[in-house]
């Protein structure tokens, strides 16, 4: 596979993940992230940009990967760096709706430049390895340009199609059912608790669940441990507002993600933002 010189903007756990990735698979990588110390892990390793316009101009493909689009558009469309993106591919990695990843398309070829949205169902733990998956919407010829430099990240690479909006349909469609899940999980477990049911006489009436899922999901609420590295529980607060927006564009009924956003933002008020989704459950528990 031939060396490629790759920008990566935003080094939270997955955008780390995925330039510790692109260093190991050989690429010429540079980094950049607004707190400069989260860059530190790399240097020697791969250029640190001090600028995002100089990020973008070190690379003919840019990931960004930041907490949302909104984050994203502040920083690439000034007009110094949207001017520099030209002639360039960007691969989007930001949480985004359907109608957001359109919406960044349109600009990106007014701008002259080559895009991919790209979803993720897989965490940072995977990224590297066999496992995994990312799917990807945009150009047919784009993707196929950038295909040596985006397989390596993840188990498996999937072409979704030139509508952008699908891959990330795809992504509130499968972390949708996984949180509503959880928030579901969180309540009915506080109920049992609060009625003095045993956790233990639940599990058998959920067969229909894996058992070592339900199992971790028992041992995070009675120990109140909720494990880290994945995707700290603000940024899952934060993909949940656009699992909202996402309905409401669409002309869905938005109630079930409204819950789980609302679960989400307790628990971030609870003072368990840095930690992962299982700290869902501490929204249902009594308040202290």
């Amino acid at each position: 596979m031939g060396e490629r010189a790759v920008s990566v903007l935003g080094l939270g756990w997955m955008g780390a993940a995925l330039a510790n990735t692109l260093v190991r698979e050989g690429h010429d990588v540079t980094v950049w992230n607004r707190t400069a110390h989260k860059a530190r892990p790399l240097e020697g390793r791969a250029h640190v940009a001090r600028t995002v316009r100089a990020a973008v101009e070190a690379s003919d493909v840019i990931f960004v990967c930041l907490l949302n689009y909104e984050a994203s558009d502040e920083l690439l469309r000034e007009a110094d760096v949207a001017a520099a993106l030209s002639g360039k591919t960007l691969v989007q990695f930001s949480s985004g709706t359907p109608a957001r990843a359109r919406e960044a398309g349109e600009w990106a070829r007014r701008h002259g430049l080559s895009y991919l949205d790209c979803t993720m169902s897989a965490g940072p733990q995977h990224v590297g390895s066999a496992l995994g998956t990312f799917y990807y919407a945009g150009a047919l010829e784009v993707f196929e340009s950038v295909r040596e430099v985006i397989t390596p990240l993840v188990g498996t690479s999937t072409y979704c199609g030139e509508e952008l909006g699908y891959a990330a349909a795809l992504d509130f469609a499968h972390l949708g059912a996984f949180t509503g899940l959880m928030t579901v999980l969180g309540s009915v477990v506080a109920l049992l608790d609060a009625e003095g049911v045993a956790l233990e006489d639940f599990l058998p009436t959920v067969s229909f669940l894996d058992r070592e899922f339900l199992e971790g999901v028992v041992e995070a609420i009675s120990e109140e441990r909720y494990p880290s590295g994945r995707a700290a529980l603000t940024t899952w607060k934060a993909w949940a507002d656009q699992f909202v927006s996402s309905a409401r564009d669409a002309g869905v009924d938005d109630g079930v993600a409204r819950l789980v956003r609302d679960s989400l933002a307790v628990a971030v008020e609870r003072g368990h933002g840095g930690e992962d989704i299982y700290a869902v459950f501490s929204a249902f528990s009594p308040s202290r």
